[in-house]
């Protein structure tokens, strides 16, 4: 075990560098052994985990606690896996049987009556300077402790913002804004900083760079004569409620706080909600005022148009053709695939499925018709996760981007799994241990602002001839850029699904099967109400798009005439470019990002947040007109500076405290 760990220390040396990571790695692993004993890896079972765990809850740890402790657990076991990708070795933590329910719990901020009282004690300038940041810029104790002074820019006029560079977790760099009373803070600690050899912003009594102890230790004792419990996370937290509260957008206080998920903002913020305070006093008013009624809401709701008529059952015929795909590869393989694909065929929405299928079924042949090449398979039992590593490296070595090889291996270990839930087949567990390409962090997608204008000015140009074709295209390029609907939802649109009268359309059967409502802007009414006249109303096809020949449109003629327009005015364009570049838009008007998330019918924040970007001069601009209001409130009063008393006073402390040095 000692050794596995030294090697484990040394590929987190590599992976992490000086960050803290390897440190708190480390520290869970010793407290594994003392309570597991000194046992080989290889012997340590579920079991063990089970005990590990029930020591912690005996302990009173918090399930946070426990379960970040089982994170480095299962990182180790597969780390060691890792060393030996042929052998069966399954890990010994199993999330689902281990996890502890951690809960949900409020944030740890602090309410402004106790952080009045805890900067009436702080006197010290560079104290109320590095109190003052975590309180009103909402910086990480140890970013304070690694500050610079050329990390901090003085504003361009008296009373704008100053900007202060900051280096955070995992060594990732923000950009955070100070107040004017915030930079006063800060100035007057560098009036009175002394000289030093360090380049760092602040100092300790020796001149040397102060440590985060140190800082830590400072706060503890102005708790103590504050009569407050408080640290300096605390702070933080109540930087971000403070905000919160003003309705500072939720996508840009994650990147005040260098937050990479808003999902962990919203656990800082899950306190501060005034769109809920408001929404249910106002309910219970209504409830106070209001006889409660049993009529059936949704009888108010005003129906589309025309029904929509149930989806016709795919074409089975394309699903025959699909399984042909497979006919030339080995009996053991190919049963497996076609029963995979008839499995996947109905869970595909109908008017989807043979673009589905025909995409699967194409990517499945070329890749086991890679490993095929490459090794050699007689059954399942000889599929190993060198191969699969072999096979990525291949594909890495030919120039294949790392999402398309990302894709590549989520459908085939989907495959795989299929093979081991449905078909029972005993396959070697280290396959699904099998790494993901690392991806950067994707590239934005949306046109700017005057890419977009470029855009729809070829768009009004070339589609305003009064033809049925032009008011077509006119039409569903604004549903496009208006709605952020997929090409697949905007090809599946019904006349049912329109209800101008409402002003909304209606989105049925998105992705995952997930059904929503996006609004007409009046541009886009406009555009529909000219392509419904000249739509011929007496064709029996109720899809919303038909060609010149009265047959749905397609993906393709989308795309075409997309490209088309681009190279007229040097954009590229997509229809999913159109889908990123609607939500960036809506961000930048102050749209909140769960708004923007449920109109493009995201489930996940995370997901939302790659389609919309957030400007740097949106988030500075957005981050005044906040604290423009907290100005006149409390955090004025905690940065004002501090009038020394009269020199006696000062001279009979200083006594007094030499007095309690000798004595210690």
């Amino acid at each position: 075990m000692n050794t596995a760990i030294e090697r484990f220390e040394s590929y987190l040396r590599r992976r992490y560098g000086d960050r803290s990571t390897p440190k708190h790695y480390l520290s869970d692993l010793r407290l594994f052994v003392q309570v597991v004993g000194s046992q080989s890896p290889q012997e340590i079972s579920v079991h063990d985990i089970d005990g590990f765990v029930d020591h912690q809850l005996a302990q009173g740890l918090r399930p946070t606690t426990i379960n970040r402790r089982l994170a480095t657990l299962h990182t180790f076991f597969e780390f060691l896996a890792t060393e030996v990708p042929d052998q069966p070795w399954p890990n010994p933590v199993v999330w689902r049987r281990h996890r502890v329910q951690p809960g949900r719990r409020l944030p740890r901020d602090l309410p402004d009556a106790a952080v009045d009282c805890l900067f009436a004690v702080i006197r010290d300038v560079r104290d109320r300077a590095i109190f003052g940041l975590m309180v009103g810029a909402g910086l990480r104790v140890g970013e304070v402790a690694t500050l610079t002074q050329a990390d901090l820019e003085p504003p361009p006029v008296a009373e704008a913002l100053a900007s202060l560079r900051v280096r955070g977790k995992g060594q990732k760099e923000r950009r955070v804004w100070l107040t004017p009373t915030l930079y006063a803070a800060v100035q007057a600690w560098l009036d009175t900083r002394p000289a030093s050899a360090t380049d760092r912003l602040f100092l300790n009594q020796r001149g040397q760079p102060i440590s985060v102890a140190g800082i830590q230790y400072r706060l503890h004792q102005y708790a103590a004569q504050a009569g407050v419990a408080v640290t300096c996370h605390q702070l933080r937290h109540t930087f971000a409620r403070r905000l919160a509260e003003q309705e500072l957008p939720l996508e840009s206080l994650a990147k005040l706080l260098g937050h990479a998920q808003v999902t962990t903002t919203q656990i800082y913020t899950a306190g501060a909600d005034p769109k809920l305070r408001q929404a249910f006093a106002t309910a219970m008013a209504q409830l106070e005022t209001v006889p409660v009624t049993t009529s059936d809401p949704a009888s108010a709701l005003s129906s589309p148009a025309a029904a929509r008529p149930a989806p016709a059952s795919a074409d089975p015929a394309a699903l025959s053709d699909c399984l042909t795909v497979f006919d030339s590869l080995p009996a053991w393989l190919r049963s497996s695939l076609q029963v995979y694909l008839t499995w996947r065929w109905p869970r595909w929405q109908p008017h989807l499925a043979a673009t589905h299928a025909r995409r699967l079924t194409r990517q499945l042949r070329r890749t086991w018709d890679r490993l095929l090449a490459q090794q050699t398979l007689t059954g399942w039992a000889d599929l190993q996760r060198s191969h699969l590593e072999t096979w990525l490296s291949a594909r890495q070595a030919a120039g294949i981007a790392a999402s398309s090889r990302t894709t590549e291996l989520a459908d085939l270990l989907a495959f795989l799994r299929f093979v081991v839930e449905h078909e029972e087949t005993s396959l070697a567990p280290n396959l699904f241990r099998v790494a993901y390409p690392a991806r950067p962090d994707p590239v934005p997608r949306h046109l700017t602002e005057a890419e977009y204008q470029r855009l729809e000015q070829v768009v009004l140009a070339v589609t305003g001839a009064d033809t049925p074709t032009a008011a077509r295209d006119q039409a569903w390029f604004f549903t496009l850029a208006h709605t952020g609907l997929r090409v697949s939802e905007l090809l599946n649109l019904r006349l049912g699904d329109l209800d101008c009268a409402s002003g909304r359309l209606l989105i049925r059967d998105g992705k995952n099967a997930r059904d929503r409502v996006v609004y007409l802007t009046p541009t886009l009414t406009q555009a529909l109400h000219r392509h419904l006249a000249h739509r011929a109303a007496h064709l029996a096809d109720d899809h919303l798009w038909l060609d010149e020949a009265g047959q749905p449109l397609r993906d393709h003629q989308v795309r075409y005439r997309l490209r088309r327009w681009g190279q007229q005015c040097d954009v590229v364009v997509t229809p999913h470019r159109l889908r990123h570049t609607f939500a960036t838009r809506l961000l930048n008007q102050g749209l909140a990002l769960p708004a923007v998330s449920k109109l493009l019918g995201h489930q996940d924040l995370r997901m939302t947040q790659r389609y919309a970007r957030l400007y740097d001069a949106t988030v500075r601009d957005q981050f005044q007109a906040a604290t423009t209001a907290l100005e006149n409130q409390a955090i004025s009063e905690w940065l004002q500076p501090v009038f020394e008393p009269p020199e006696q006073p000062v001279m009979q402390t200083v006594q007094v405290l030499e007095r309690s040095v000798n004595s210690v």
